[in-house]
């Protein structure tokens, strides 16, 4: 299928963006990676999608992959720059280059929290949004050792960047290099139980397309509780499935075989349908 590759520009950063198309009528996927995933992870979900007739396009996060600069404490960005900058910059360019919005928007972890943002503040247009292993990081999302964890876990992530003006999450067992501002906000949600863009929507519940939140069994980083509370957000829906993949943590492992994550996907939708 014919790929091609655009940058799109981020503050300091250059992010490719890539875009392979199916039909000229195919409706269009856009995947959102997980904090610390390269693009070129995501083929064979891209080419699940392809095969239910989807034209996709993946994304870097920045300062992932082969988008550069690395995060440092001159190139910096936090939650609130991802949902209401980098997502409508990205929606643009593909509105640019396709002709067409997203019909479907899939994010993984981080890519699944920032896509749910962005749809409760309007900005995901008709596209239905679906998380994968994604869910809000509050504490009471979790239980038992796995709580005190993430709790004391939580201002030394916080700290580190502070001091490094970057994550060093390679070092530490949780991300890649990440964003000094990502993750102070990150560490400040475990505790408020609230996402920065969160503090910006006010009361009042705006009406958003329908969105899928899908946790697996045995993810520790994103166990349904957590799924439920993002789901909250826009009142959408969660399911719970298998992992599907027979080892490694779920979180991650799905990427690895992402057919029944995709079919489930397709039910879901079949039932809220997309445009094609």
């Amino acid at each position: 299928m014919p790929q091609e590759i655009h940058a799109l520009a981020f503050g300091p950063f250059r992010v490719p963006v890539t875009i392979t198309r199916n039909r000229a009528e195919s409706p269009l996927a856009l995947v959102i990676p997980a904090m610390g995933v390269p693009a070129d992870r995501y083929r064979l979900l891209q080419k699940e999608l392809q095969c239910l007739g989807y034209s996709t396009a993946i994304t870097e996060l920045p300062g992932t992959g082969e988008s550069r600069p690395r995060p440092h404490r001159g190139a910096d960005y936090g939650y609130n720059a991802l949902v209401f900058s980098f997502i409508p910059q990205l929606l643009q360019l593909l509105q640019q280059q396709c002709a067409q919005e997203p019909a479907l928007i899939l994010g993984h972890s981080i890519g699944g929290q920032t896509g749910t943002l962005a749809a409760r503040a309007g900005l995901t247009g008709d596209a239905r949004v679906v998380s994968i292993a994604s869910g809000h990081i509050h504490y009471r999302c979790w239980r038992g050792p796995q709580r005190y964890a993430l709790l004391a876990f939580a201002p030394i992530a916080s700290l580190t960047a502070s001091l490094l003006g970057y994550f060093p999450g390679a070092h530490m067992g949780f991300g890649w290099r990440e964003a000094r501002g990502l993750m102070k906000d990150w560490a400040r949600a475990i505790y408020t139980g609230r996402f920065a863009p969160e503090k910006c929507f006010g009361d009042r519940r705006q009406t958003v397309q329908p969105t899928l939140h899908i946790a697996l069994a045995g993810d520790t980083f994103a166990p349904v509780q957590a799924a439920r509370k993002l789901a909250a957000i826009v009142g959408g829906e969660t399911q719970e499935m298998a992992a599907t993949y027979p080892s490694g943590n779920p979180h991650l492992s799905w990427i690895k075989n992402p057919r029944p994550v995709v079919a489930a996907v397709d039910q879901w939708l079949a039932r809220q349908p997309v445009s094609r």
